[in-house]
């Protein structure tokens, strides 16, 4: 797996599959929506977009429930081809929802196919979402694929719930939510 620090564009010739999202935990959810983007024909390269730890925090999550290097082990293990870690800052987190599709997903990633989950958002004040990129799918020849909710005990699986079990020192709950 090749970890790209920061958006450098890909060979031109090298085309994507992109999972995008926070990955925090890389849970039972990540896990589903990674095994759905790698379980494809190899025509296209299997790329995670996330965000880079030093960006969480400067915006004051310093919670993690990984460490970096485990985060690229588990994501390498995955068959992830190449992991993007980009750093949020206030000139990137106010980039418009539709320019970030165009220009980073598209543009520099070339990114034939996005994989999400339903909640996803981005962009200046998280105002990019499933539907933005559905309204530029056909303009930009990309598919979008929204992988739903994985459940544990009634409840949608998050980062969020699983810190809250750690914290509470449940590391059973936490463990089932991530293995």
């Amino acid at each position: 797996m090749i970890v790209i620090d920061g958006l450098s564009e890909l060979n031109k010739d090298e085309y994507t599959r992109v999972a995008i999202g926070k990955f925090e935990g890389i849970h039972l959810g990540h896990r589903k929506l990674i095994a759905e983007m790698t379980g494809k024909e190899e025509t296209l390269k299997n790329l995670v977009f996330t965000f880079s730890f030093s960006s969480s925090m400067a915006f004051g999550n310093n919670d993690h429930i990984y460490t970096e290097d485990e985060r690229r082990e588990i994501f390498e293990s995955l068959g992830v081809d190449y992991l993007v870690e980009y750093e949020l800052n206030k000139i990137t987190a106010g980039e418009e929802p539709e320019d970030f599709v165009r220009n980073v997903l598209v543009g520099r990633l070339h990114a034939k196919e996005i994989y999400c989950g339903p909640d996803l958002s981005f962009g200046n004040k998280g105002a990019g979402n499933v539907d933005t990129i559905m309204r530029l799918s056909e303009e930009l020849s990309i598919t979008l694929h929204v992988i739903e909710k994985e459940q544990y005990l009634g409840e949608d699986i998050s980062s969020t719930r699983i810190r809250e079990a750690l914290k509470c020192g449940n590391t059973g709950l936490a463990d089932a939510m991530l293995k």
